[in-house]
């Protein structure tokens, strides 16, 4: 472990973690930074590339076996710390890796037999992306659609949402999400499942899932944007009571994800 104090917060190997509440400069550089004990272990576990760890004195006994060998690990004192990254460092430890490309559908989506996808349609929220990841690995989802304007994958709060499931998970952001579900109707047979609040829809419990399926999910203000409710699927929706108008994405998620476990696959 290259574990190292860090004397001055003017050393320029701390600028990916400077002030990280009000700049995302990581997401141009091609970075992304993981917070706290859980996901920072999940990322040096994982096979993103780490660039270096930042750990405050009350982190590093505790932590100190979790470090690999090979990265470096810069140490700090509590209140340089919270200096550094501007605001409370209740975490303690935060470490910083390379992004990579998405990795294209045929490498990992299953050309045949059951596949579950979650895909995001303009999900702005950072915690709901984090909750669609995270509840999308608990169901066994193969992969992540992203649609354009969702709130970044990588991002730290995404991150610490997903507790880092998003790590291990295949995640596509796409700047066409509807032509992303077509091709993936008409190529690699997969019925479309749109979410959405419409008295028309198939209420949820009526549906029979067929075992290759992808689950779409709206902005969490307006619903599926129009060129994804164009693309033909199943419009299904949860049936709400008490005046209920709406529920939110990841709770939605969770009960339409139970729901595709739960029944037997159709096909």
């Amino acid at each position: 472990m290259l574990s190292e104090r860090i004397e001055s917060l003017a050393d320029p190997r701390l600028d990916v973690y400077r002030s990280l509440k009000s700049t995302n400069a990581t997401r141009d550089a091609q970075l992304f930074i993981a917070e706290g004990p859980t996901v920072v272990e999940r990322v040096l576990r994982s096979d993103f590339r780490v660039r270096s760890v930042v750990i405050s004195d009350r982190k590093f006994a505790a932590f100190e076996t979790r470090l690999p060998a090979d990265v470096p690990v810069y140490r700090l004192t509590q209140v340089q710390a919270e200096e550094l990254v501007g605001f409370a460092f209740h975490c303690g430890v935060m470490a910083c890796a390379e992004r990579r490309p998405a990795q294209p559908l045929e490498t990992w989506l299953p050309p045949t037999g059951p596949a579950l996808l979650v895909a995001g349609d303009r999900v702005t929220d950072p915690e709901n992306v984090g909750a669609l990841i995270r509840i999308g690995a608990a169901f066994g989802a193969a992969g992540i659609l992203l649609g354009e304007g969702s709130a970044d994958p990588f991002s730290r709060r995404v991150l610490r949402v997903s507790m880092g499931n998003g790590l291990f998970l295949p995640i596509v952001e796409t700047g066409d999400l509807a032509g992303l579900l077509a091709k993936l109707q008409q190529q690699d047979l997969m019925d479309i499942c749109l979410t959405v609040l419409d008295a028309t829809a198939r209420p949820l419990h009526q549906h029979r899932f067929a075992a290759r399926t992808t689950v779409v999910f709206g902005n969490e203000y307006d619903g599926i944007s129009e060129p994804v409710r164009r693309v033909s699927g199943s419009r299904l929706t949860i049936p709400m009571f008490n005046g209920t108008d709406s529920l939110n994405v990841a709770v939605s998620a969770g009960i339409f994800l139970h729901q595709y476990r739960s029944t037997p696959a159709d096909g």
